[in-house]
């Protein structure tokens, strides 16, 4: 895509460009009239599978887990954490899971589905160069809404995505990854700082024990940015499905 490049660039002006040079794909791929077979294998690039949706169940397992291990070395006040740094760790995993349950149901519904998609869709797209009269338009126009609003979670023609899983969540656990390697949740003294000392030659200095949690803390951490990257990656891919659909809506309607 071109100038679709996050959940909130879906348009219809986007579409609209997207689907020029989308339109001669379709044609070349899945000639009319259309076989469920052929779009099935087209639309498989996009198909969601077991396997996104197994990520995204492990990393709701492990987020509480990791939220009380966090508080409990709050709790410690221990002078070899950093206590802002570990508040804001809690702060990003508190954020993920209502976005990341609704982001399954979404997902387990899309799933569902997928078997029937694209036998329906042949079925639905072949009816429309052959529409004659305003009634059997109309009735036509509602079953492509319906498929629309199913994709995008939205009666507009735009991807619903503020209460599920966006790019804040996963650049904020792309960076809570990134600083857990980097001696994230343990205090740095200001000498140490400016002198720019690796992580690396740091760690030696701290209690072996310590650093051990913070290590099993971050193989978690980085499972459950998997299950939400995951997650993004099957809602990006929606995006591709609805503006495959708009494409294929567009060169009917103008056949």
């Amino acid at each position: 895509m071109l100038y679709i490049h996050k959940l909130s660039d879906l348009s219809s002006k986007t579409a609209d460009v997207e689907s020029v040079y989308l339109i001669r794909e379709l044609k070349q791929k899945t000639p009319y009239p259309f076989n469920p077979q052929v779009l099935g294998d087209y639309f498989s690039d996009f198909s969601l599978s077991a396997t996104d949706k197994d990520a995204i169940d492990a990393a709701l397992q492990l987020i509480d887990p990791a939220i009380i291990e966090m508080q409990n070395m709050l709790m410690e006040r221990d002078p070899v954490h950093e206590e802002v740094n570990i508040q804001r760790a809690i702060q990003i995993l508190m954020e993920i899971p209502a976005a990341l349950r609704t982001n399954q149901a979404y997902v387990s519904e899309i799933i569902g589905g997928q078997e029937q998609f694209p036998g329906e869709l042949a079925a639905l797209f072949n009816k429309i160069p052959q529409l004659r009269g305003q009634e059997e338009k109309m009735v036509c126009n509602a079953q492509v809404n319906q498929v629309f609003q199913k994709v995008l979670r939205n009666t507009q023609f735009g991807f619903r995505h503020s209460d599920i899983i966006h790019e804040g969540q996963v650049a904020q656990l792309a960076g809570l990854d990134e600083g857990m390697s980097k001696g994230f949740f343990f205090h740095i003294s200001l000498e140490d700082d400016l002198k720019k000392i690796n992580y690396d030659v740091l760690r030696s200095k701290l209690p072996a024990e310590k650093v051990a949690e913070v290590e099993r803390l971050r193989d978690n951490i980085v499972l459950i940015r998997k299950g939400v990257e995951r997650a993004y990656q099957a809602n990006m891919r929606m995006v591709n499905t609805a503006l495959v659909l708009y494409a294929y809506v567009k060169w009917l309607t103008n056949r």
